[in-house]
């Protein structure tokens, strides 16, 4: 019988032809790199203090609308100037689901919906991570991998189509993307079960863009406890640590969403690497288990991690939730993790609803108003925006190539 791996290479080459351009990983994990550039991680540049958060981009709202509201708060004038400059990321994002469901056009804009290129323009969003999701309903075997293949190939052809989008797969790349006016496509595998358990997979999803893996979704699968299911393990088995371990080597980021709090906390033991939390909010502030509590907020902190709040009024609030109820989630994890450590998932087209004021990526410029209202500094805004995330990015890339390093030498 083929192996798993075998399997998967003959589903990659018939599927993924973008992909499969490139060249296959070899088993001691090859490090990202964007097909535009040469650099890999190996040459990549140690962390710096600051991380380039802006693009010089312009203010993209029709004009009578910035009058308006410059108008309405002189504050406003700093806010879209801030907002359309600095490099927005977005943790994630469910569009991806659309495109192969439903045909969703990227680059045409809608009406419906949350996200697409001419809304993401108009709204600052510089780029994101295009989410892999991958329902609990494949289970832990070869159906769920090949959702997440068939999903990765449909965002290579929309991606490959479009003038205003770009594959990218470092810091770097998202930095190049902005230079050239694209926006940049990053993409995150949502639900560990759809590696079988097994590093190949992990490996050859890597090979073809992934750059973080949500090790659960709502379940508990073969390595790692979810937060909104029974526990098994207590956190992380043993191949779930051998899985954060290959992670740090392939410059793949560990994202802790939905994931219960054991295995944050296992996570953090086992990565050499920051860690993201994708799209979870602040648990103090609304008591639901996909949120993140004030002593995690620290631990992900001393880790030099970034939780990225959650748009969601599930993990918001009970009643009425409006942007500035996500507002105060932000605040708070400011308050407790630091500036450092914060910035945003939206969750948007993964979600049924939205806070009142932010019915779609169009609405992102509030977000820059009113942590700015509340005296957030500009150099903290920009890093909350996608500075602090790049960083991380960046960390996770430095990290994978002092493995692969010692992993040379040890040879």
């Amino acid at each position: 019988m083929p192996t798993p791996t075998a399997l998967l290479i003959g589903v990659l080459c018939a599927t993924l032809t973008v992909a499969c351009a490139e060249p296959t990983p070899p088993t001691s994990g090859t490090p990202p790199t964007d097909s535009v550039a040469s650099d890999t991680v190996a040459t990549a540049p140690a962390v710096a203090d600051t991380v380039d958060t802006s693009d010089g981009g312009d203010i993209v709202l029709d004009a009578a609308e910035v009058d308006r509201l410059v108008a309405q708060d002189t504050l406003w004038a700093d806010a879209l100037r801030i907002h359309y400059d600095a490099v927005v990321l977005d943790g994630h994002i469910d569009t991806p689901t659309l495109m192969l469901d439903r045909g969703y056009a990227l680059g045409q804009r809608h009406r419906g919906d949350h996200v697409d290129l001419p809304r993401m323009a108009a709204g600052g969003l510089d780029g994101a991570f295009f989410s892999i999701y991958v329902a609990r309903s494949y289970g832990e075997g070869q159906a769920a991998t090949d959702r997440a293949l068939a999903m990765i190939e449909r965002v290579n052809q929309q991606v490959a189509g479009l003038e205003g989008a770009m594959l990218v797969r470092t810091a770097d790349g998202v930095l190049r993307a902005r230079e050239r006016g694209q926006a940049a496509v990053l993409l995150g595998l949502e639900g560990g079960h759809a590696l079988q358990g097994s590093p190949d997979v992990l490996r050859l999803l890597a090979a073809n863009g992934v750059r973080y893996v949500t090790l659960t979704h709502t379940n508990t699968n073969a390595w790692a406890d979810a937060s909104t299911d029974a526990p098994r393990w207590g956190g992380l088995n043993a191949l779930g640590r051998e899985m954060v371990t290959e992670m740090n080597r392939l410059g793949v980021l560990v994202d802790l969403s939905h994931v219960s709090d054991d295995t944050i906390r296992d996570a953090l033991a086992a990565t050499r690497a920051p860690v993201i939390v994708s799209h979870s909010s602040c648990r103090a502030l609304h008591d639901h288990a996909r949120n993140v509590s004030d002593d995690l907020l620290r631990a992900i902190a001393a880790n030099d991690g970034v939780v990225m709040i959650n748009f969601y009024p599930l993990y918001l609030g009970s009643g009425a939730v409006t942007v500035e109820t996500l507002l105060d989630h932000i605040e708070h994890a400011v308050a407790v993790a630091g500036a450092d450590h914060v910035g945003i998932g939206s969750d948007f087209d993964g979600v049924t609803s939205l806070p009142s004021g932010m019915g779609d990526v169009t609405r992102l410029p509030w977000l820059t108003y009113g942590l700015l209202q509340r005296g957030v500094s500009e150099a903290d805004v920009r890093k909350i925006l996608g500075g602090n995330v790049l960083r991380v990015m960046r960390e996770a890339e430095r990290v994978a190539a002092d493995m692969r390093t010692e992993g040379t030498a040890s040879n």
